[in-house]
């Protein structure tokens, strides 16, 4: 595997490149160096692509991102989220965004100071939801709005959030949940979410994994991997509590423009390895079978451990 630098680095195989880095004034580039496992690489320079901000980066054959820190990381996935959004909105007037939860939540405040955002033009869905009150804890809609999009002028008719009304508790409520979230998206104008081959396409989703390489909630060797049909599955034995939830089957997160993973911290450095380096395809870490246009951002600790 080859790896891209900006001093922080950029694995890249389409042009990709993260927002440029800047460091305080006790941070050097030969210590932003030893950090990264970059320097194990030969690099090439490139001057253009997605972040116009950066003023070079280092090109080489994975589409994976590393960047210093989690503030970077941020940063960099606004940058790539607000170039997606000018081109969804020039191509067809409108952006189409789901996003995970978990870690991946407390990221999306790098958005929340972005000029020149036409958020009126805004469509939020999420990958999949914890069938809970938008106030609970567990619920991704709750987290995601707490940590940006009450702080944004997204009308809130374009936020598309699970119908908490469907259910008191959260035995019983995945079945009805989902039924009723597939219909909002089929509902949903071609310009807003266009379909293709039977499946949504939306401009880019936002994705985590889990420490067992879970993405949405699909989990490994569980039986939604293989459905095709509907494009929001119920799922009411997740692994994980609670144990009620909606999710994206595999085809639609496939089917999207444009996926983007973001991991921080040490504790990504395993799963990240074997997703990039191993990628099995037999259904044990459902993040290593996305396909299509992917791309990773990641800080130096998610990326210690991946090899050349």
């Amino acid at each position: 595997m080859n790896i891209t630098a900006v001093s922080p680095i950029v694995l890249t195989g389409t042009t990709f490149h993260p927002q440029a880095y800047k460091p305080n004034a006790r941070t050097t580039q030969s210590t932003r160096r030893s950090a990264c496992p970059a320097h194990r690489f030969k690099c090439t320079k490139v001057r253009t692509g997605d972040f116009a901000s950066s003023s070079s980066v280092t090109k080489m054959d994975k589409n994976v991102t590393v960047l210093p820190d989690s503030e970077s990381v941020a940063a960099a996935m606004a940058e790539l989220t607000a170039n997606a959004a000018k081109d969804a909105i020039s191509a067809k007037g409108a952006f189409s965004v789901a996003v995970a939860g978990g870690s991946l939540i407390k990221l999306l405040n790098g958005l929340r100071e972005r000029e020149g955002i036409e958020w009126d033009k805004w469509h939020v869905f999420w990958v999949d939801e914890r069938c809970v009150p938008h106030s609970d804890p567990e619920s991704n809609y709750g987290g995601a709005y707490e940590q940006l999009f009450k702080h944004v002028p997204i009308p809130s008719s374009q936020i598309y959030a699970i119908d908490e009304s469907l259910y008191t508790t959260n035995e019983g409520a995945s079945a009805p949940s989902a039924a009723a979230y597939d219909a909002v998206l089929k509902r949903l104008p071609g310009s807003v979410l266009p379909v293709r081959d039977g499946l949504p396409v939306f401009d880019l989703l936002l994705l985590g994994f889990g420490p067992d390489g879970h993405i949405c909630s699909l989990f490994p060797h569980h039986p939604l991997l293989k459905a095709t049909e509907p494009w929001v599955l119920p799922i009411s034995d997740s692994p994980k509590p609670p144990p009620e939830r909606i999710t994206f089957s595999l085809p639609v997160v496939n089917a999207a423009k444009k996926k983007c993973f973001v991991a921080v911290g040490e504790g990504k450095a395993p799963m990240v390895q074997t997703i990039l380096g191993q990628a099995p395809q037999d259904g044990s870490i459902p993040a290593a079978l996305v396909s299509g246009e992917v791309v990773w951002v990641l800080d130096v600790s998610a990326a210690s451990q991946l090899k050349p």
